[in-house]
């Protein structure tokens, strides 16, 4: 087992890390995991438009304009923010491609279903097309 700091502005958390993937959190005791392939399958099967690609939650968003593009990039920043997450986001004038992954432990994560969530849901106000 390895400790690794994670700082958030309020506190700086403790992670510590053992051989089945998981991520215990020494403060709050919230373990964190990696999806097995029957989650995995059952999160993108309610995922709509989401692909595994290179082992990471996977897709293209394209809007109307430029500036819903780039609201979708900050709001969806914001989202990864709050729940201490991050994320691989890139921007071609008005398209927006998202990779999600939990880098931590090398795997897809229920952090990262919901922050696929929270873009399905971004994505549908902003109208985007697909």
């Amino acid at each position: 087992m390895f400790k690794v700091k994670r700082k958030s502005q309020v506190t700086s958390k403790t992670i510590l890390f053992n051989q089945q993937t998981n991520i215990v959190d020494s403060k709050n005791q919230v373990a964190l995991k990696t999806l097995s392939s029957k989650e995995l399958k059952l999160a993108l099967a309610q995922l709509k438009g989401w692909q595994l690609q290179e082992g990471k939650l996977h897709r293209r968003f394209c809007f109307s304009s430029f500036e819903k593009a780039l609201g979708f990039m900050s709001g969806l920043a914001l989202s990864a923010k709050k729940i201490e997450h991050h994320l691989e986001e890139s921007e071609l004038y008005n398209c927006v491609t998202v990779d999600l992954i939990t880098p931590e432990i090398g795997g897809i994560t229920d952090l990262d279903v919901q922050l696929a969530q929270q873009a399905n849901r971004l994505a549908s106000i902003l109208k985007a097309f697909y």
